[in-house]
């Protein structure tokens, strides 16, 4: 892919990286006009590539612009070749970390925070020529991760049979969503901080009806199994004397005792002594 600028100036190495700046690490610019100008190119590099790779894999909008990229923290690969020309940009590898919920082996949902592989392009004039494994070998050099650790967003036929022919990953373990992730995924989290143990935790309730699922952690699991069940014992109830006004004793109903005739009934009328 050949541009109308010049591209040599903006990759001093085969393989640069590009993060929100819109800029390869460790560029350097003599002017804030250069710097504006190599901007602007790599954008336009971005989503001419991007909208190349959009097409490849079937899809009706491009997963990689540069407006996307710079509103996020994910970082971009590009892969040159120099020429007397302008010079070609042949390849292009987007990854960065995504806050996801999949299945682990046991089919349970765990919220992990991944390194995923969010695009992945080489054109097609130089595919089949070893260019796709060194692009993604400098990215997982670059990373520090292996193959296995990554999450593969919506990949192609092309992509997986590229990581079962060069990395050996044959078990995809199934999910939910658009994500491909192997057998392997989680054992090589368990030593860091990728899974912070949150699982799915889905009830027949009301509540879930009407909030949708709630996320227990490992902790709350361990104290609730720790935890045995006591039968509710009701406080004793404590009778206290009446007092003040209310302590007096309540008259009996005399209106009842006449009705009734009965020889309790007292006399509200004065007394009379007929003379």
């Amino acid at each position: 892919m050949e541009f109308r600028f010049n591209c040599h100036p903006l990759f001093r190495q085969r393989i640069v990286r590009i993060n929100n700046s819109l800029l390869p690490t460790g560029f350097t610019a003599p002017c804030r006009r250069t710097a504006l100008d190599a901007t602007a190119q790599i954008s336009e590099i971005i989503n001419f590539i991007g909208q190349l790779s959009a097409q490849a894999q079937g899809l009706s909008n491009p997963v990689t612009t540069s407006q996307k990229l710079r509103n996020s923290d994910h970082h971009i690969y590009l892969m040159f070749e120099p020429n007397e020309k302008h010079g070609l940009v042949v390849g292009i590898l987007k990854v960065g970390h995504k806050s996801l919920y999949v299945f682990d082996q046991n089919g349970e949902t765990v919220n992990v925070t991944a390194p995923c592989v969010l695009d992945f392009y080489v054109h097609e004039s130089r595919q089949r020529g070893g260019l796709g494994r060194e692009l993604f070998e400098h990215m997982l050099n670059e990373e520090k991760i292996q193959p296995q650790s990554l999450a593969i967003d919506r990949p192609s036929e092309k992509l997986l049979g590229f990581l079962q022919k060069h990395y050996g990953l044959y078990n995809k373990i199934p999910q939910m969503n658009n994500f491909v992730v192997y057998e392997g995924f989680f054992s090589s989290k368990q030593n860091g901080s990728d899974i912070d143990g949150r699982r799915m935790h889905i009830t027949a309730s009301p509540n879930t009806n009407l909030f949708g699922p709630t996320f227990t952690t490992v902790e709350d699991r361990r104290r609730s199994n720790s935890q045995t069940r006591q039968p509710a014992v009701s406080p004793p109830l404590v009778q206290q004397p009446p007092v003040g006004r209310y302590a007096a004793k309540r008259p009996s109903c005399s209106m009842a005792q006449i009705i009734h005739n009965s020889p309790n009934a007292v006399s509200t009328e004065p007394n009379r002594h007929l003379i």
